[in-house]
This record gives C-alpha cells, structure tokens and sequence, in this order.
C-alpha cells in the first residue's frame, strides 16, 4: 500500500509560520525567482476595477499593490487583504497608515473563515494560490464571494511545460527548497486548477511560462 506525505500547506499553522519567518527577506525571494517587474502592474489591469469598486486580495502579504488598488476603486470603494501571516501584513498596515488610506481593510486570517456580506467585483491572487495546499477548495471558497461577471485574476509561477519532463530527478530537491522558503508547491498545475471552476481561463505567460496571469469572469 503506497505512503501518502501529508500536504503541510493544508496547515494553516505551518504555513503562517513560513511566511513569518521570512517576512523581512521575502524581497529577496521575488528577485532571486526574477519575478518581471510589471508583472504586478499588469495584474492589476486584468482586474477591470473602476471608481466604487471592492475588491479582495487574498494572501496580500506586505501589499506592493495596496496604493494602486486604492486609487483604482477610490474614495467610496474598498480594498479587503488578507493573510494569514501578521509579519507580513505588518509593512501593509504601516503603508495603510503612512498614506492614509480609510478604505483598506487588512485582515490577519484564514481564507476560509473569512465571509462578507456583500460580494466583490473582483479577487486576486499575488502569488499566493500555489501555497495553498487545497486550492480547489480555496478556489471554490472565494467563487462564492465574487460578483456575477466579476473577475478572478491570479498572479503566480510555476514549473513550465517544457521544463517538467525535465525535472523529475530535480524534483525531491526542489519541493524542499520551496518548503523551507516561499512555500509554493512546486507539483501544483494552477491553471489546470483554475479551469475547474468551469469558466474560460484566459493566460498571459511571462519568462518562458514561469510566470503567469490568469484571469477568469463569472
């Protein structure tokens, strides 16, 4: 009867202890992966958000983005992160504070106790869905939470196609590595995840397919 490892991302506990450990280095990680510098930019795009708009960011970290987003939706919008690591947010609640930003909600929690009583225009995820170790279910989760004709979009990297016949004697090694750094699974297809919530996914890949945004409509 073969073994099964357990999946430590389905740990909320492992997971926040992860990315508290290398909250004040995580910099570091999106260069040494040579995360493209208009990546997150570009992300932003795909969300369509205008004047008056919510929108959620899920597993927002330190939160690049926050600045952008907030002047995207304006003064009656409103900005939701969450994460479940408080070194992380810790830089994102000094941003909110510094710039004043009265509409931005910074929540220290788990994805999947989090509701709302009224729904989104749009969620993202910032490099954050290939931590998780159930992301049909967190896929599923924030679906709900999202508006008709809302927009998922998703900003992550994974192992290419033309790499993966490539990697396999590689692998053990790697999937250490990320799960002492930056927690990714490095086995995850996220697209593939992605297309089981049953609407057209359309992708932009960036360095060779290492990098990607998805974006998907309700």
């Amino acid at each position: 009867m073969p073994i099964t490892t357990p999946q430590p991302r389905s740990d909320p506990k492992w997971v926040e202890a992860r990315f508290d450990r290398i909250a004040r280095s995580y910099w570091l990680f999106e260069r040494l992966f040579i995360v493209p510098r208009s990546a997150r930019t570009r992300a932003i795009g795909k969300l369509g958000l205008g004047p008056d708009d919510r929108v959620l960011t899920v597993g927002c970290g330190s939160f690049p983005e926050l600045c952008e987003l907030s002047t995207l939706v304006g003064p009656k919008g409103a900005v939701v992160g969450i994460d479940l690591s408080e070194k992380m947010l810790r830089r994102a609640y000094a941003k909110k504070t510094e710039l004043q930003l009265n509409t931005t909600e910074l929540i220290h929690a788990n994805i999947f106790n989090y509701t709302n009583e009224q729904s989104f225009n749009a969620i993202y995820f910032p490099y954050s869905l290939t931590s998780f170790g159930e992301p049909h279910r967190v896929l599923r989760h924030i679906w709900d939470l999202l508006e008709p004709g809302g927009r998922l979009v998703v900003l992550d990297a994974q192992i290419p196609a033309m790499v993966r016949p490539w990697a396999g004697p590689a692998m053990p090694l790697i999937r250490s590595f990320m799960e002492r750094t930056v927690v990714g699974d490095p086995d995850m297809e996220p697209l593939a995840e992605l297309k089981k919530l049953g609407s057209p996914v359309q992708v932009e890949y960036m360095r060779g397919g290492a990098h990607f945004i998805a974006q998907i409509e309700k």
